[in-house]
């Protein structure tokens, strides 16, 4: 009698491609949710204008700023989704323990974070294809010569992950300190618009704005990705740590 022995990393990965599958749906509210972001988009972010008594010009400024908000938002809630007990409960389909299962929704945040990434970087291309057929005005594109363009496009696309993947951290830890109480259900959605309200006054007393200063007006690359990583390692460490302690107490 042979009995296979079935590693970590098997089950990760088992797990992992079945929920590639399983939760395919995301994707979909991915893409209509970047659409409304470019429909949105299309009004512009910004506008001047001048003239003279013969000639007169207005310059509309577009952006895809709005897309990669977006994005953000929805890898946050869908970090938030796959840690919900009906998602949790598909993993006993599998041979696993809490490890694996953590690992396994950590490599989905890690594709769905890249998926972001590429998709909302490249929204100004969409956005700058419909103007180009909109009959309102002549499209013009700008670029300083002296901009390395290589050095631009890695630059942008690893902040961009940087911060979608925090985002997405930030939803798994937050999601899995739900679990603690039901408590924590009513109390964050309360502290999150009580904040949009009160957001001044809140901030005088609060330490967001210097966790917020923390990451965007870093001006090195390196130290940037160095922060984003410890601290989305400290999220994930403490998401494992607490709903290890969940199943524990269950």
């Amino acid at each position: 009698m042979s009995l296979n022995k079935v590693t970590l990393e098997q089950v990760v990965k088992n797990q992992f491609i079945y929920k590639i599958g399983a939760y395919s749906g995301v994707f979909i509210s991915l893409i209509i949710l970047q659409l409304i972001a470019v429909l949105f988009s299309l009004n512009g972010v910004g506008m001047s204008g001048g003239g003279s008594n013969q000639i007169s010009y207005s310059l509309h400024y577009y952006s895809g700023n709005l897309v990669f908000v977006f994005t953000m938002l929805w890898v946050f809630i869908v970090s938030i989704i796959i840690t919900s007990k009906a998602y949790r409960n598909e993993d006993f389909s599998f041979v696993n323990n809490r490890l694996s299962s953590d690992l396994s929704n950590i490599l989905f945040v890690i594709l769905v974070s890249v998926i972001g990434t590429v998709t909302s970087l490249l929204s100004p291309f969409l956005i700058k294809v419909i103007l180009f057929f909109l009959p309102k005005f002549d499209l013009i594109y700008y670029s300083p010569v002296s901009i390395n363009m290589f050095s631009f496009f890695f630059y942008g696309i690893v902040t961009a992950f940087c911060y979608i993947f925090l985002c997405g951290a930030a939803g798994y830890f937050v999601g899995t300190v739900v679990r603690l109480s039901s408590l924590f259900k009513i109390l964050l959605p309360v502290v999150f618009v009580g904040y949009l309200f009160l957001g001044e006054m809140i901030s005088e007393v609060s330490s967001l704005p210097t966790i917020v200063e923390f990451f965007y007006f870093e001006s090195s690359l390196v130290t940037f990705v160095l922060k984003t990583i410890l601290t989305v390692v400290l999220l994930f460490v403490s998401s494992v740590a607490i709903f290890n302690r969940v199943e524990v107490r269950q």
